[in-house]
């Protein structure tokens, strides 16, 4: 009886430490519902071989964000990634990435925490849909999103500078590995958010087409950085570089301390001159600085100067503008204004135009609180995309096909009927977000 007794304590004893360790385990880990799994990704272009262009599609994911199971060697979390590129209808190139993090004890998962990945995708001159996949394969959650990409060509000719690719850690590395480049390990930053955990702002960029001559005194380049806030105001600039060139292409890499700078939206500026031939090129890249203390400010009047900011931005650019430029913009515009926005449009002078503008899309911006008019981008671009594709017009956009497609964006699905005895050759459009569904042909 007592050896019994004994056991069955001994039984319950174990269940109790057993419980506690999983407990402990299970306390270690976040757990996350399939609403809020999500992961950040990014793109920049580089010129690979004589004149080829190479997308670099970045992605990341926090670590505890996936669901680790055991294994024989502790604990495993498997995701996989998935680009698309697509043009009109058609898929074009397909590419998964799979990706394992194997950890010793979940103790070792701690916030902020972020695993990278990067894919490549050999691209030519036009304008494409990028869409991207990720999901956990334990836990099944998944996320989807997708860009609107437009690819330009590299200079072969003339001095050309690559995307300016932000990273969260860039070292000298001789290792070929997928974040290997030109003699370093480029761990991107595909949210481009720095401050809090991440001071410095490290980058990296290519440089395209230097001249270099017999003299030594011609085989210079010169570099500038500047960090530009979101009204276009320069808050620094920093000492011209001067660097002998170590052949027709050379790489930049740097990076500084942005811990001084407010949180907010600013741009990097990289200019590049070559001392010889007397030629410059720049490029512009977004990034982001966050930190929790800037918080102290309330929401409202966050808001308020961010639009603001936003509002002063697009007034400098009205103002770079003709008046047959901004007339134009207006007219594309015409199939969302309404009657008395058109009859004020009509009676404007130039200043009142400017100002009108930026107020006609301030209305229509869903995300005030953003950095861009996501609104008036998006619009303008499907007016380009209606220009370059209905030729049948001056003017794409003043077509029947390119009415619709500003009121309605690019349909879901496209049937292509060809010439026939008893027709012509004609296509059918078909919208299955908008209530009802669409068709037009």
């Amino acid at each position: 009886m007592k050896r019994k007794s004994l056991t069955i304590c001994l039984i319950f004893l174990n269940l109790i430490l057993s419980f506690s360790l999983f407990a402990q385990q299970q306390d270690t880990l976040s757990f996350i519902t399939e609403d809020q799994f999500h992961f950040n990704y990014d793109f920049n272009f580089f010129r690979t071989g004589v004149n080829n262009t190479l997308m670099e599609l970045y992605y990341s994911v926090s670590r505890n964000n996936l669901e680790f199971v055991p294994d024989s060697s502790g604990w495993v979390a498997n995701f996989i990634c998935v680009g698309e590129i697509w043009q009109n209808d058609s898929l074009l190139m397909q590419t998964p990435w799979s990706n394992v993090d194997r950890i010793d004890s979940v103790a070792q998962i701690k916030p902020g925490q972020r695993l990278y990945g990067v894919g490549y995708f050999p691209m030519k001159p036009g304008d494409y849909l990028l869409k991207i996949y990720m999901q956990d394969r334990n836990s099944g959650f998944q996320r989807s999103y997708q860009s609107e990409v437009h690819v330009d060509s590299f200079a072969t000719d003339h001095l050309d500078l690559s995307d300016i690719q932000f990273a969260s850690q860039i070292r000298h590395s001789d290792q070929q590995n997928r974040f290997y480049k030109s003699g370093f390990t480029v761990i991107p930053n595909s949210d481009r958010l720095y401050g809090t955990g991440l001071p410095m702002l490290m980058f990296y960029s290519e440089i395209y087409n230097l001249k270099k001559p017999q003299e030594p005194d011609t085989t210079k380049y010169s570099v500038t950085y500047r960090i530009i806030d979101s009204d276009g105001q320069v808050v620094r600039e920093f000492p011209e570089k001067v660097r002998l060139k170590p052949g027709a292409s050379a790489v930049d890499v740097s990076g500084m301390n942005i811990i001084s700078f407010p949180s907010g939206t600013y741009f990097l500026e990289l200019q590049v001159k070559d001392l010889f031939s007397g030629e410059e090129v720049s490029k512009k890249g977004k990034f982001f600085i966050f930190r929790k203390g800037d918080l102290a400010m309330s929401d409202s009047a966050a808001a308020a100067n961010a639009r603001k900011k936003i509002e002063a931005a697009y007034e400098r650019v009205y103002q770079e503008m003709t008046e047959e430029q901004i007339n134009e913009e207006f007219n594309a515009a015409k199939y969302i204004a309404t009657g008395e926005e058109k009859n004020i449009f009509k009676k404007l002078d130039m200043k009142g135009k400017q100002a009108f503008m930026v107020e006609f899309w301030k209305k229509r911006d869903k995300t005030p609180e953003t950095a861009k008019n996501e609104f008036r981008d998006h619009y303008l671009r499907l007016v380009n995309t209606a220009n370059q594709k209905f030729r049948e017009m001056k003017h794409g956009w003043r077509t029947d096909r390119g009415r619709v497609l500003l009121l309605y964006g690019v349909p879901d699905e496209i049937e292509r009927f060809p010439y026939s005895a008893e027709n012509k050759p004609y296509v059918i459009w078909k919208y299955f977000s908008i209530q009802g569904g669409v068709i037009t042909n």
